[in-house]
Order: structure tokens, then sequence, then C-alpha cells
């Protein structure tokens, strides 16, 4: 009977260990974004927006979001599926480190199945390592 209370103890240990291990990942997994990490604010459209064709996108990113002056957009439904594509520009000289505008117009079909959709606007990077991969997404709702 002792050997079962030590070997209970024991399991019941090391699952308050893991579980504390495991939630303090989480945290660390669901932090907020600190000011100094945001590289890029999109001014329009707004979270959960109600958007016609065509749509203004516009905003501030940080230099290294821009090759050539430029980045990435889509437009996809709830369904997974394209329903625009586009480019930012940037209003001025790329080439810094710090926020600059941008802006794009990019029109779409509304499509019949869904209302709602996601605006993904991705840094574009030329060099194509994953670890310099960044993207923002925008939930809005089609009309």
């Amino acid at each position: 009977m002792k050997k079962f209370i030590i070997f209970s103890v024991l399991i019941l240990v090391i699952l308050i260990i893991t579980g504390l291990v495991l939630d303090w990942g989480r945290r660390d997994a669901i932090a907020p974004i600190s000011e100094a990490e945001v590289t890029i604010k999109v001014d329009l459209p707004k979270v959960d927006q109600e958007i016609k064709s065509p749509i203004k996108i516009s905003g501030v990113a940080k230099g290294t979001w821009f090759f050539e002056g430029s980045f990435p957009i889509n437009l996809v439904d709830s369904n997974g599926t394209v329903i625009a594509s586009g480019l930012a520009t940037s209003a001025k000289d790329w080439m810094t480190e710090d926020f600059i505008d941008f802006s794009s117009i990019i029109s779409f079909e509304k499509p019949t199945s869904t209302k709602h959709a996601i605006l993904i606007l991705k840094k574009d990077n030329p060099s194509g390592d994953p670890d310099l991969d960044e993207s923002i997404f925008v939930p809005v709702v089609l009309r």
C-alpha cells in the first residue's frame, strides 16, 4: 500500500509540473504583440467592416514589408477561394525600416455562397525563407 501511495504522489507531481510547463508555453504563444514588434497597421478596411467592390486598402508598414515597392494582397472567401488579388504599393521610398504609407484598390465579384471573407496582406519575401514570412489577416463582410 505504501508503494501505491508513493507512486500516486509521484504521478500527481509529474502531472502538475507538466501542466505548468504546458500552460507557460501557451501563455507565451498568445501573448499580445508589443508596439515595438508591430510591423504593419491597416487603416482600411477595419475589422468586420462591410465592403463592396472595389475596395480601398490603406495603412502603414515598415519598409521591410516591401520588395520593389509592393507586397501582395489576397481577398479569400470563407470557402477558401481567392476572389481577388492585388499589390499594395508604397507611397514613397520603400528602402527604409521606418513605417511608410501603402495603398491598394482591388475589385472582386461577390460570391453567392458566402458573405464573410478575410483580407490577407503578406510581407513580400523574395528570398523564399519561411522564417521571414509575415502576414496579417483582416476579417471583412462582403456586400
